[in-house]
């Protein structure tokens, strides 16, 4: 039982040290975007493919996503510790996917903040999605545990001031899953999305609301944000919200029109204008988008 214990070791450390280095924006003085791979979890990124965002306060830092392992966890905090000596004392999660959140494990004495579905779809869904990140990456996580929020925040935007630091925590209508959150810094003029926003990635319908995130991309949009951080992807300006929106309204339509039409679901890909889609990292999930807008719009079709 020790030796398996020291193995397991031995290959998270391993796993830890082949990830691949952040790719760090700094934004302003205190609010700073450390890039990640854009591809799936796998053996070569051992599970880190987020962005996580930094944000320096009086006292502390707080982290926007943790990633998708306690050693994905470290790593980010690594690369926190070359922009700051300051401790990590808040952990946000943008959303319950594992990749976002697993490694609130690194972090033990932060508060860790979520939405309240978020919270709940952790509690749910947290022992499948470390399986699904084992899977992916190769290898057991030793020291990773779906750990979820201590404070959570209900719909709607919701004023607080942390470290000397404003921030406005919206949970919009679930878009990229039921739980989402998203993070205005209303001084700093930024954005920071999670997965509602993606650049140079296809937006992943599987467990999210065609229509809702059409919604809070308009939404979005109306902001007065400088910048948005997506959930993947480099950092987004107001005509990449906007172009977002343009082909996620497109696909809605032209899935719904198919519908109209009396096509079966089988006989929809062909008929649509993927081209701002398909050449896109992750383009694999288009087939998972076309059965959940279908799904979407023939239950709208009885109300």
């Amino acid at each position: 039982m020790r030796f398996r214990a020291i193995l397991l070791f031995l290959v998270a450390s391993a796993a830890a040290a082949q990830m691949p280095e952040p790719r760090v924006v700094r934004v302003n003085e205190r609010v700073h975007v450390l890039h990640g791979p854009v591809q799936h979890a796998n053996s070569a990124n051992q599970g880190y493919m987020i962005n996580a965002t930094a944000i320096i306060g009086d006292q502390g830092v707080i982290l926007i996503d943790s990633g998708g392992s306690a050693d994905v966890g470290r790593h980010l905090a690594a690369a926190v510790r070359r922009i700051t000596d300051k401790p990590v004392t808040h952990i946000v999660n943008t959303h319950h996917h594992g990749d976002h959140y697993l490694g609130n494990s690194a972090f033990p004495g932060a508060t860790i903040m979520s939405s309240e579905e978020c919270r709940k779809l952790v509690l749910e869904t947290g022992a499948e999605w470390l399986r699904i990140m084992e899977h992916d990456v190769g290898h057991a996580l030793p020291g990773t545990k779906p750990l979820p929020a201590r404070a959570t925040f209900r719909a709607g935007r919701t004023a607080v001031r942390l470290q000397g630091v404003r921030f406005v925590f919206w949970v919009p209508a679930g878009s990229h899953t039921a739980g989402d959150l998203m993070v205005f810094l209303p001084d700093d003029k930024v954005l920071v999305a999670g997965d509602v926003l993606v650049q140079g990635v296809v937006p992943t319908l599987q467990d999210g609301s065609l229509k809702n995130w059409i919604r809070t991309l308009a939404e979005i949009e109306s902001t007065d944000a400088l910048h948005f951080v997506p959930g993947h992807g480099n950092l987004m300006k107001r005509e990449d919200v906007a172009a977002m929106k343009a082909a996620m309204t497109r696909f809605h339509a032209e899935v719904r029109r198919a519908f109209k039409s009396g096509r079966r679901e089988y006989e929809v890909r062909p008929a649509l204008d993927l081209s701002a889609w398909d050449k896109l990292e992750r383009s694999y999930v288009i087939g998972r988008n076309i059965n959940r807008a279908w799904l979407e719009i023939e239950s709208d079709s009885f109300d």
